[in-house]
C-alpha cells in the first residue's frame, strides 16, 4: 500500500470528542484522506493514550479536562469553522445535552454531526452503553461463532468497532458530497456498533443453516485448516476446480470419481459448502487430516504453490509482522527503530479535467448518492459488499456478469441474494470482441468502476487502469484484491480464510488451542468490501470537488491487519493482549464473559481490575459466599436469566441475555436490537428465511424499499438501449453468445 495518498480532504476540519475505538477509527480514516483532525483526549483517559497508537496518526491531539468550563469554551470556539463533529456521548445524558446545546448555539450551518452509539437513538436500546461485547451478545452473534468448547464464544476481533468506524467515515464523506450538490442538507448522522456488526452479519438469520458453519476448522473438508508437523495450514477451495487440484496434490484423486461425494446433477460435492451429510463430511476431513499431518507447513506450501491451490500457513502476530506480502504492501513498515501500522486504503487522484460537463446539482433526494452510477464487475463477497453499500447509499449499481453468472450465483446460498439486492444486472461475454466493446461503452457512462478480479484480469479484457483513464478520465476506479496489485503472493488465488491465516486472525481466535476459522463471518472479506466502499465514496468527493478521477485500492490483507490492529499495536508496544478466561472461550475475565443460567446463557460486563471487590458485591447481591469463578458458575446455573438480570439491574455491572438465532423461537427480525436496521425477507429454497441488513448509515432519512436481487442479464435491454441498440440487436447478440439472460 502507498502511505502517501492524495490529501484531498485537506480543507475539512474535524473535531473528534469520542472515547470509543470506533470514533478513533472514524477520524483516522478521515485523517488518512487529509482532513485536519483535532482529537480531544480527556485528562481522565490519559493513562490509556499513547502517541504510538496508529489510530491517532496525523491528528492534532488536545489534552483537556472535559468537566470544566475551559473545555466548553474551547469547543464553542472550534465549532465556528468546523465541518465535522464526532462524538459518542450516551443518549440523553448531561454530556449529550451539553454538546447539543453548544452545537445549537454555534449556528454553524455547514456542520455535520456524527453521533456514534451502541444502538440507534430511535430504538428501544438507545440508552445502552458503548460496549462491543454486549452488542454481540444481544445480536446473537456469540452463539453462532465457531470455537472450542461449550456455549457462546467471545470474539477476539473488534468487528463492531471496525465496522462502525468504516460506516461512520463513509457516512461523513457521503454527507459532504450530498450537501455540496443539494439544497437539502444532511446535518446529523447516527452511526452504531450494531450497524458495524451488520456490515459483517449482513444476512443475520438463516435458520438452521448457522449450524453448518459451527466447526472451528472450517465449512467443508477442502475449505478448512489442518495441523501439520510444525504448525497449521489453511486451504480454501471455493469451487470444484480448486478441489480437483487439491485432491491430486494431497494424493487422493480417487475421491473425485467416488459416487458418495456427488450431489444431484453429478457435480463434485467436495468443494465449497456442499457436503450436506455431516458424517460423510467429517470422515473426509479426518482422512485428509491424517495425510496433512505427515509433512511440515513448508513442504505442503511448496506442493500447493505448484498446484495453484489456495493455501496459507496460519501465522501468529509475530509471523504476520514478518510476512513478505504484508511488508511489501507497507501494511507494517519500519521508521527508524520502530515498526508502525500503515494505511489500509491506497488512494491516488488523477489530473484535473476541464471537460467534465455532467451536472450533479439537485434540490431533493431520497438517498444521498442518487444521480451517481457504478459498473460493478465483482464476485463472491468483498466486491459485492462494496457495490451493495454504494447501492444502499443511492448509487445506481450495474452488476456486469459473464455468461454463466458470477461465481457465487449458482451456489444457491443466501449471501449472493443478500449482497446483490438493490442492483441492476447485465450479462456480457467480454471474451468476445463485441462484448469487450459493449463493456467499454458502458464504462463511458458511469461514475464508478468496482472490480475484485485477480490482478491482470481487467487488463486482459480491455478495462485495466490505463484503459479506464482513456475511456472515462474522471471515473472513480476501485480495485479490491486478495493480496494487493503486486508483490510475492499476487499470482496466488486468494480468499478470506487465507487472509485470516496470514494476518493472524485465526491464531488469535484460537487462543492457546488450535486456530479457529471464522468462515460465516468472513471478516477480511467484509472489512475490505466496506473499505472499498469508503474509498469509492472518497473518490466521488474528489470527483465533484476537483473534477478528477481517482484510483482506489484495498485488499483482504489490509482488512485483516485493521481487524488485528489493536492487538498488533499492543504487541509492538510491549503491552499484553487479552486471553480467553477458560477452555470454552466464553470470555476474557471473570466479569467479562458469558455464563450459563438454568434457561440459557447471559453476558456480564464490568471493566475493573479489582476482582475481589466485585466478588464481595456478588456476595451481597445474591446472599451467597462467592469467592471464585467456579462458585459464581454454580450460583448462576440454578437461576433463571430474568432473575439474575433483576438482581443486577441497580448495580454498575452490565448484563444481557445472549440471544440464540439457531433456535426456532428466535426471530431476528422482531428483535428490538435490529428491527429498525433490517428490512425485508427474501425466501429461498436453501434457507428458512433471509433478513437483509440495510440501514447501516443513519442519515435521518425516510426508509426506501429495497428491490430483490436481479436475475442474470435482467437489465440488458434497459442499458444497451441507452447506448443506441435496438431489441433486435440484443437478440442477435444473444444468438452469437455475446449476451446472456435468464429471461
Amino acid at each position: 500500500m502507498n502511505n502517501s495518498v492524495t490529501k484531498f480532504l485537506n480543507e475539512i476540519k474535524v473535531l473528534d470528542l469520542s472515547r470509543h475505538y470506533s470514533g478513533d477509527l472514524t477520524s483516522m480514516f478521515l485523517s488518512d484522506f487529509g482532513a485536519l483532525v483535532f482529537k480531544y483526549i480527556n485528562k481522565s483517559d490519559e493513562a490509556s493514550y499513547s502517541e504510538n497508537d496508529f489510530w491517532h496518526r496525523n491528528k492534532n491531539i488536545i489534552h483537556i479536562d472535559f468537566d470544566n468550563e475551559v473545555f466548553a469554551q474551547r469547543i464553542q470556539s472550534d465549532l465556528k469553522d468546523a465541518h465535522i463533529l464526532i462524538h459518542d456521548y450516551q443518549f440523553n445524558t448531561d454530556e449529550y445535552k451539553t454538546i447539543l446545546s453548544l452545537i445549537e448555539n454555534n449556528k454553524n450551518e455547514d456542520l455535520i454531526v456524527c453521533h456514534i452509539s451502541a444502538f440507534p437513538v430511535n430504538s428501544e436500546l438507545k440508552h445502552e452503553l458503548m460496549i462491543d461485547d454486549l452488542v454481540l451478545a444481544r445480536a446473537g452473534e456469540m452463539m453462532v461463532l465457531p470455537g472450542h468448547g461449550e456455549g457462546p464464544k467471545y470474539l477476539m476481533h473488534p468487528v463492531t468497532s471496525v465496522g462502525c468506524g468504516i460506516n461512520s467515515a463513509t457516512g461523513v464523506i457521503t454527507a459532504l458530497i450530498s450537501n455540496f450538490i443539494s439544497s437539502k442538507k444532511i446535518q446529523n448522522i447516527n452511526s452504531t456498533l450494531m450497524g458495524g456488526l451488520l456490515l459483517y452479519a449482513s444476512n443475520p438469520y438463516q435458520g438452521d443453516k448457522w449450524r453448518d458453519f459451527a466447526s472451528p476448522t472450517g465449512g467443508a473438508p477442502f475449505y478448512s485448516n489442518y495441523k501439520c508437523v510444525d504448525g497449521y495450514l489453511q486451504i480454501a477451495c471455493i469451487h470444484s476446480g480448486f478441489v480437483e487440484k487439491a485432491a491430486i496434490a494431497i494424493g487422493i484423486p480417487e475421491i473425485l470419481v467416488d459416487p458418495k461425494y456427488e450431489i444431484s446433477g453429478g457435480k463434485p460435492a467436495t468443494g465449497g459448502f456442499r457436503i450436506e451429510d455431516p458424517v460423510l463430511r467429517q470422515e473426509l476431513y479426518d482422512d485428509i487430516a491424517k495425510i496433512i499431518i505427515t509433512k511440515t507447513c513448508a513442504e505442503w506450501s511448496e506442493i500447493f504453490e505448484e498446484s495453484d491451490v489456495p493455501y496459507a500457513k496460519i501465522n501468529n502476530i509475530n509471523e504476520a509482522l514478518q510476512d513478505e506480502q504484508i511488508i511489501h504492501n507497507k501494511l507494517v513498515y519500519r521508521n527508524g527503530e520502530n515498526t508502525h501500522i500503515g494505511q489500509f486504503i491506497d488512494f491516488e487522484s488523477g489530473v484535473n479535467t476541464t471537460n467534465n460537463t455532467k451536472n450533479y446539482k439537485r434540490n431533493d433526494f431520497q438517498l444521498p448518492l442518487e444521480g451517481f452510477k457504478a459498473l460493478e464487475v465483482t464476485n463472491v463477497i468483498a466486491g459485492p459488499v462494496s457495490g451493495r453499500i454504494l447501492a444502499n447509499l443511492g448509487v445506481e449499481v450495474i452488476k456486469m456478469e459473464p455468461p454463466g453468472g458470477e461465481i457465487s450465483r449458482p451456489f444457491e446460498v443466501g449471501y449472493f441474494q443478500n449482497l446483490n439486492r438493490n442492483k441492476n444486472a447485465v450479462c456480457i461475454n467480454t471474451k468476445t470482441e463485441k462484448g469487450k466493446s459493449l463493456a467499454q461503452e458502458l464504462i463511458k457512462t458511469v461514475d464508478i468502476y468496482v472490480e475484485n478480479m485477480r490482478p491482470g484480469a481487467s487488463e486482459r479484457v480491455g478495462y485495466g487502469k490505463a484503459d479506464l483513464d482513456k475511456l472515462n478520465p474522471t471515473i472513480v476506479q476501485t480495485h479490491i484484491a486478495a493480496y494487493g496489485n503486486d508483490g510475492p503472493y499476487v499470482h496466488r488465488p486468494g480468499l478470506d480464510p487465507i487472509a485470516q491465516s496470514i494476518t493472524g486472525l485465526q491464531s488469535i481466535q484460537g487462543g492457546n488451542g488450535a486456530p479457529v476459522l471464522l468462515s460465516m463471518l468472513a471478516p477480511t472479506d467484509f472489512t475490505a468490501g466496506g473499505m472499498a466502499a469508503l474509498g469509492t465514496v472518497a473518490g466521488l468527493y474528489n470527483k465533484i470537488i476537483n473534477e478528477t478521477g481517482s484510483i482506489v485500492n484495498t485488499n483482504l490483507l489490509a482488512g485483516g491487519i485493521l481487524l488485528n490492529g489493536a492487538k498488533i499495536n499492543n504487541y509492538l508496544n510491549n503491552k499484553d493482549n487479552v486471553k480467553f478466561i477458560n477452555k470454552d472461550q466464553n470470555g476474557i475475565s471473570d466479569f467479562n464473559r458469558a455464563y450459563k443460567a438454568s434457561d440459557g446463557w447471559f453476558y456480564i460486563y464490568k471493566n475493573s481490575d479489582d476482582s475481589q471487590k466485585l466478588y464481595t458485591k456478588f456476595n451481597s447481591l445474591f446472599n451467597e459466599k462467592i469467592q471464585s469463578v467456579c462458585e459464581l458458575e454454580v450460583c448462576f446455573e440454578s437461576r433463571k436469566i430474568e432473575s439474575i438480570i433483576e438482581k443486577l439491574k441497580d448495580s454498575d455491572i452490565h448484563i444481557c441475555k445472549v440471544n440464540d438465532p439457531t433456535i426456532d423461537e428466535y426471530d431476528f427480525l422482531l428483535n428490538p436490537v435490529t428491527w429498525d436496521q433490517v428490512t425485508g425477507t427474501n425466501d429461498h429454497p436453501s434457507l428458512i428465511s433471509l433478513e437483509i441488513a440495510h440501514n447501516m448509515h443513519g442519515f435521518g432519512l425516510d426508509n426506501v424499499d429495497i428491490p430483490n436481487y436481479p436475475k442474470l442479464g435482467e437489465h440488458n435491454l434497459y442499458y444497451l438501449s441507452q447506448l443506441g441498440y435496438a431489441k433486435e440487436d440484443l437478440e442477435k447478440f444473444e444468438s452469437e453468445g455475446i449476451l446472456n439472460s435468464e429471461a
